[in-house]
């Protein structure tokens, strides 16, 4: 489907009045009132965020509860355990939460279950097999727990206190829990909603903190600067592509300080050997080269080695474990593009299905640990949710990704009795269910999907174009002035330019299905710029023009210099 190009056209006396206060180019006015900033002083949070105008932790409902019971716990000499989830979000908020407890002498260890063996979340397995002989006294979630009732409550009556800390919606949370700090329970009032689940864990550690300063326990011992943890907040937040908004946007700008001063030695083996070591660290970074391989670990053998990554001092250790993570990662990308086109090759035998508004797929034995960035490709190609789904034994177990527009946990809720557990967020879900239930679920899906693209229209994939900006106007002045906008992520996407009657010099394919082309604007002004194209085919010959262009300027670091180039979006050629 050929995407529509949509141009974004703010209020102008917003972006004049912006522009005088702030003293901005009318531009980074226009961007500024784009991501809905009216005022001087929302411009200013927004270019200038600080760990100052965080919101204070013991607005987080639970939070006054929890922080007594891990004191007591760390007074009496309890055994804490954390559990965690086993993506990047849930290693992150792990990591934070050891580290911090282990600074303060705490009796504490973590566990985080293996994907297929254990399956997500706190469960009763665990309770019976593993807490319970092992004496712990206090379990602390991380990125988990708000839909584990039953297993709270087991561990209530063996005599084991839960701590939740969780940012996933639920129906329902564990009563017998200590506390639960979420902030998505409809009771919490702290408008923090946002946060991912590293976030939460991270609000947790700076009320502790402040409460034990309060109790003179820092007198002895060096009080830690929790600055040094938004390395932490930074990766989990971006992976799970939480929206680079209010608390967010200065957790993950403190947070990439501290990566680019190489502070954490996992986090920068990690980066070192994946990619230009010359090459600062931004989210786009953290989403393409330290998520990834993080995430391999949980997807293919076991998340406790990327958490033993973040975990360690030992550089000998930190370079060891990203090794083995990288190669994880390319046996993950292998696998991933094996099963993609498994898929792609078998639905041409299925032509019902891709005109359907919402793919179902499910195949014997297909590998867990990929289904979701699998469902996540045929999302963005097809436009449409997808869910993948893996068979065995008679049980189906799949991952779920959603478009703009349709809310995959509202879906799923509607969808209840097909289903034997779920959980998630509106764009991404898991899910499991018996094979005899698929085809009603895919049925059912169809249904509901089908009503809500109806009652929205069709809506075909957009291009949102921020400003017409001649690619003359690109210099390195403008990009410093874009870079006053980051971190770009969620919530906050890197600008989209146009440009209209643009020269191609030349145009090639590299790596077989990417255009690399040097642009130059139509003015012949402003020298040529090098662009690339990704996942399109070549330049259809003959083509020296482009109608108009959407494009993404951005810094390239090669070799130790920088120099600007294009990231192309879309084009309108001229036959």
């Amino acid at each position: 489907m050929e995407k529509q190009w949509q141009t974004i056209d703010p209020d102008p006396e917003t972006v004049r009045r912006l522009s005088d206060q702030v003293q901005c180019s009318p531009l980074i006015a226009r961007l500024l009132a784009i991501r809905g900033i009216q005022s001087k002083v929302q411009a200013t949070r927004f270019l200038h965020p600080s760990l100052s105008d965080l919101t204070p932790p013991m607005e987080l409902a639970g939070m006054h509860e929890a922080v007594l019971r891990i004191h007591r716990a760390m007074e009496t000499g309890e055994k804490i355990l954390v559990f965690g989830d086993y993506d990047a979000d849930g290693v992150t908020a792990t990591a934070a939460l050891v580290g911090f407890l282990r600074h303060c002498g705490a009796r504490v260890g973590y566990y985080i279950p293996h994907r297929i063996a254990d399956g997500y979340g706190l469960g009763a397995d665990f309770i019976n097999n593993r807490a319970i002989p092992a004496g712990v006294g206090l379990i602390i979630t991380a990125d988990c727990g708000s839909g584990s009732g039953d297993a709270v409550s087991l561990a209530r009556q063996a005599g084991i206190h839960t701590i939740v800390t969780d940012h996933h919606p639920v129906a329902r949370i564990p009563g017998d829990a200590v506390a639960v700090i979420n902030p998505t329970r409809p009771e919490c009032q702290a408008n923090l909603a946002h946060l991912a689940g590293v976030g939460v864990a991270f609000y947790l550690v700076i009320a502790l903190r402040t409460h034990l300063r309060k109790a003179g326990f820092w007198k002895n011992r060096r009080e830690p600067n929790l600055k040094q943890l938004c390395d932490l907040v930074a990766v989990g937040t971006v992976a799970d592509v939480a929206p680079l908004i209010a608390e967010n946007r200065a957790l993950t700008t403190a947070g990439l300080r501290q990566i680019n001063q190489g502070a954490r030695p996992g986090i920068a083996a990690l980066m070192r050997m994946s990619g230009p070591a010359d090459t600062p660290t931004d989210a786009e970074a953290i989403a393409f080269r330290l998520a990834p391989r993080l995430n391999a670990a949980g997807r293919l053998v076991h998340a406790r080695m990327a958490c033993e990554l973040l975990l360690t001092d030992n550089r000998h250790k930190a370079d060891r474990l990203a090794r083995a993570l990288c190669r994880l990662n390319n046996r993950r990308q292998s696998m991933e593009q094996d099963l993609l086109e498994t898929i792609l090759e078998r639905l041409p035998r299925s032509p019902g299905q891709t005109t359907q508004p919402v793919l179902v797929l499910d195949g014997n034995r297909w590998h867990e640990g990929i289904l979701g960035i699998v469902a996540s490709r045929l999302a963005r190609q097809f436009n449409r949710p997808t869910v993948v789904i893996s068979t065995r034994n008679g049980v189906g177990k799949g991952s779920a990704r959603s478009i703009d527009g349709i809310d995959l946990s509202a879906v799923l809720e509607r969808c209840a009795d097909l289903l034997d557990r779920f959980g998630g967020h509106p764009l991404a879900a898991g899910l499991s269910l018996s094979t005899a239930n698929i085809p009603a679920f895919r049925s059912r899906l169809e249904t509901i999907v089908d009503q809500m693209t109806a009652d929205r229209g069709a809506q075909p994939a957009a291009l949102t174009i921020d400003a017409h900006v001649p690619l003359e106007a690109i210099t390195p002045d403008l990009m410093h002035n874009l870079e006053r906008l980051e971190p770009f992520g969620q919530g906050n996407p890197y600008p989209l330019f146009m440009d209209s009657g643009v020269r191609v010099h030349a145009s090639k394919t590299v790596g077989d299905r990417h255009r690399q082309m040097l642009l130059e604007s139509g003015s012949g002004k402003g020298g040529k710029h090098p662009a690339i194209q990704f996942n399109v085919p070549g330049m259809p010959p003959g083509v020296n023009r482009l109608r108009k262009i959407a494009y993404r300027p951005q810094w390239n670091y090669w070799n130790g210099r920088k120099s600007l180039q294009l990231i192309v979006e879309g084009t309108d050629p001229e036959s």
